[in-house]
């Protein structure tokens, strides 16, 4: 996901490899360093050395002495370069950097680096990026990795990344909000020109107000953060999932089983965090408007698997059989169908002894039994979207501002945001705009973009552009 200048780490040699980044950076006119960061940097590694490296190591990325540097051509190396060891250093850089284009640039001109004394820069650049004379660096940071759910959220988004000709580098705390200020803080001073988060907790607002204050913007997906310094969240909608799931639940209900005089659900739930909240709110709504439901149970998990089986069977032992189970994550549902299963209560849908099943999330385990009639329905997230859609808004933030973020109270569909589809492993990715359309909401003080749900059912979870049918 990273992309290198090749033999860079040889021109600068293996003791800076801190300062490569710097280089990559001057060499490609992406970004301008502080002048702090200059006179440490041509301190350690010398004038020669960059001017060395920068001749040699950019084999088809030029740039005059002049300033102007356009993106696609040939460069070559001619330049006279000269590094002192002691004195005063003047670099006064004034002129216009663009990156784009294809021409022919020659990397002619005078380079003098000294190393020890007072460095003054006064550099000045109007930076342009079209076509691909500009790489760019995101970086995400995600609470965990594994599972099909994550690898399918971070794949696509890569997937995404890469076709635009962007590195997208991915950090992983493993539930630590201590580690993921860490990341976004390495983030900030290796000066990425954007950031994903997936916020673990509130106490990541602090630093995501630092990035504000760096000048990277942060786009929360999946989860988000309590600041106005985000510039939007994408998600889908939780608590209408929740509803959906209710509305499904219900009708099922009373089709399958219509002289039950009260229909008796447990819910099963994740950990009292806000999107588990909004979830069990949104199905509980639809239970409780009905009179003829009574939610017999309410089940606390920690989303995993084990957990919700462990903690359902023992619930089946000891109470009588429910006609119908909510769950409220792929990885609980699964749990809860494991302890049907192990009661011998695991019966598909048409047959007497049928218990009502829906749930959030499809996914590989999840969509071969709504096909089988198992679970009756389930909501999907359109989760190959969420980093794509993210970096969608970022691209246009980095041309307009934040003129350019969604506006609250409005309606994105996919002529706003549109993708190529690309075949990956078992099926196409963005053949269908399923995340439109999205309504932006306010949310903490900055837009909340909430994408659609897909309701899956025996008539559409086989389908070919399904998240877990594609890494099924």
């Amino acid at each position: 996901m990273s992309t290198h200048i090749p033999n860079l780490d040889v021109c600068i040699g293996e003791t800076n490899q801190k300062y490569t980044k710097d280089l990559l950076r001057l060499a490609r006119h992406k970004l301008t360093m502080r002048s702090t960061d200059r006179r440490s940097f041509i301190k350690v590694v010398g004038g020669t050395t960059i001017a060395g490296a920068l001749a040699g190591c950019m084999g088809n990325e030029g740039g005059n002495g002049n300033g102007n540097g356009n993106g696609n051509g040939n460069g070559n190396g001619n330049g006279n370069a000269s590094g002192n060891g002691n004195g005063n250093g003047n670099g006064n850089g004034d002129g216009n950097a663009s990156g784009n284009g294809n021409g022919n640039g020659n990397g002619n001109g005078n380079a003098s680096g000294n190393g020890n004394g007072n460095d003054t820069d006064n550099q000045t650049s109007n930076e342009s990026g079209s076509g691909s004379g500009e790489s760019r660096q995101i970086g995400i940071s995600q609470h965990q990795a594994g599972g099909s759910w994550i690898t399918a959220f971070f794949d696509s988004g890569t997937i995404y990344a890469e076709s635009q000709g962007y590195q997208l580098e991915t950090f992983i705390h493993e539930a630590d909000a201590a580690t993921q200020i860490s990341q976004v803080r390495q983030m900030i001073n290796q000066e990425y020109d954007g950031i994903v988060l997936v916020p673990y907790n509130e106490s990541l607002n602090d630093v995501i107000v630092e990035a504000e204050e760096a000048g990277i913007p942060v786009f929360t997906a999946n989860q988000d953060a309590t600041t106005e310094a985000v510039k939007s969240f994408t998600a889908f909608g939780n608590e209408n999932a929740g509803q959906i799931c209710g509305e499904q639940m219900y009708e099922a209900l009373t089709n399958q089983k219509p002289d039950v005089d009260t229909y008796r659900v447990l819910n099963v739930r994740g950990d009292f965090i806000s999107s588990s909240n909004a979830r069990t709110d949104g199905f509980l709504s639809v239970m409780e408007s009905q009179d003829d439901v009574e939610i017999v149970n309410t089940i606390q998990t920690d989303w995993t698997q084990s957990d919700a089986q462990s903690k359902v069977q023992t619930w089946l032992n000891g109470n009588d059989t429910p006609h119908g189970v909510y769950s409220s994550n792929m990885t609980s549902g699964l749990g809860t169908f494991q302890a049907l299963e192990d009661q011998g209560l695991a019966v598909p849908k048409g047959e007497d002894d049928h218990i009502v099943v829906t749930q959030l999330d499809g996914g590989p385990d999840v969509n071969p039994k709504i096909l089988d009639g198992y679970i009756d329905a389930a909501v999907d997230q359109p989760v190959t979207f969420y980093i794509p859609l993210a970096i969608k808004q970022m691209e246009a933030y980095w041309e307009n501002g934040d003129d350019a973020i969604p506006e609250i109270d409005s309606e994105l569909t996919e002529d706003d945001y549109s993708f190529e589809p690309t075949e990956h492993q078992n099926g196409t990715l963005w053949s269908e705009p399923t995340w439109a359309p999205a309504q932006v909401v306010e949310k903490d003080g900055h837009p909340y973009v909430q994408t659609s749900g897909i309701t899956l059912t025996e008539d559409n979870a086989d389908e070919p552009y399904l998240w877990g049918n594609i890494w099924g």
